[in-house]
């Protein structure tokens, strides 16, 4: 008997009857059932069926959908989809939960758990998701969870009423276990190293989140602007690009040039990126601190870097760093300036090469 199955703060169950009027309740919920694709209203006589094709069940079975009861401290939050085709190798999920319960990590808790269950144990190949292509909290959560954007359909989703727009993500079972297995602490030694004919290609392999490329340009579109540069009054940027390396793997990818001004230059953080596997680990704010140091040793007195504003911009990591909004803008972008080079009490011990 493997359900209920227990994490380290959830009891996931198939539904019981005494869930009929909650799982009403919230799948009526403007703020959970915006993007789902269920109908609306939710009628009780819906949860009373789903309830009942459930009774009995105390596993997974092939070729069906279960949706599965998320409970939280003895209370009904939320639940997960997941549905099995007829020879356990493909898995499709969904996920909703109570307003109250979100940005607790209730929901990566649940289906994480739900994931290990179908790829250890039952052998399932393959994870796919679909969502609304504005259910940007959802990609955000099924990234975090290891899947990563596969395509998107236009007009292809029938959804109250009208067509939609239709995203979909995905994963393999040893992509799984690879974000599984990723490095999350912080590396031993990190470093910043030219970009050369030797290393070109691994540095532009890396790569954000989907959700994140609205504000991140990709590697590959960095090398095409280094061959085209930006002009400044009329003259050509000189692009720098650095590859970042921890522990001797390419991980990351920086540039920038020194646009000419009154003071003789004013170095700007052109592009700046780590690899989806590689955030969380301190690795930016070890490479700005080494680029700060080498700006500094080549006589500057303040950097500038400019970010797109909006919710997952990388707004927050920048602040962190230490530069101040200006209230200019380029674009629609806002330009941060960081006065002086080293933060109080901050040492940077890796020292970069080449800068």
């Amino acid at each position: 008997m493997t359900f209920p199955l227990r994490t380290d703060r959830l009891v996931l169950r198939f539904f019981r009857e005494d869930d009929i009027e909650t799982l009403t309740a919230y799948r009526n919920d403007p703020a959970v059932a915006a993007l789902q694709d269920w109908a609306l209203p939710h009628l009780e006589e819906t949860s009373r069926a789903l309830v009942e094709r459930h009774v009995g069940l105390t596993d997974f079975e092939a070729g069906r959908g279960h949706q599965i009861a998320i409970e939280h401290e003895g209370r009904l939050v939320g639940d997960v989809h997941v549905g099995l085709d007829e020879h356990l190798g493909v898995a499709d999920i969904g996920f909703s939960l109570i307003p109250d319960a979100q940005g607790q990590g209730i929901a990566h808790e649940a289906v994480d758990a739900l994931l290990h269950e179908v790829i250890e144990r039952l052998g399932v190949h393959r994870v796919v998701a679909e969502l609304s292509k504005d259910n940007l909290a959802s990609a955000r959560l099924l990234e975090r969870l290891g899947l990563t954007f596969e395509s998107f359909s236009v007009r292809s989703f029938w959804w109250r009423g009208e067509w939609d727009d239709n995203v979909y993500y995905s994963m393999s079972a040893d992509q799984w276990r690879r974000w599984r297995d990723r490095p999350r602490s912080a590396p031993d030694a990190v470093r910043l190293v030219a970009i050369t004919e030797d290393n070109r290609k691994a540095y532009a392999r890396l790569a954000v989140h989907r959700s994140q490329e609205r504000f991140v340009s990709s590697v590959q579109d960095s090398y095409a602007d280094a061959l085209f540069p930006e002009r400044h009054e009329g003259v050509p940027l000189v692009p720098v690009l650095r590859g970042i390396e921890a522990d001797g793997e390419p991980v990351g990818f920086l540039m920038y040039a020194v646009v000419p001004d009154d003071t003789g230059g004013l170095p700007f953080l052109w592009r700046f990126l780590v690899d989806r596997l590689h955030q969380g680990r301190g690795i930016g704010a070890a490479a700005i601190d080494q680029w700060f140091d080498a700006m500094r040793a080549a006589g500057h007195d303040h950097v500038e870097t400019s970010w797109v504003e909006g919710k997952g911009s990388p707004q927050s990591f920048y602040l962190a760093q230490g530069f101040t909004p200006t209230g200019d803008y380029d674009g629609d972008e806002a330009i941060g300036r960081r006065p002086p080079l080293r933060r109080a009490g901050k040492a940077s011990p890796m020292v970069p090469q080449n800068p």
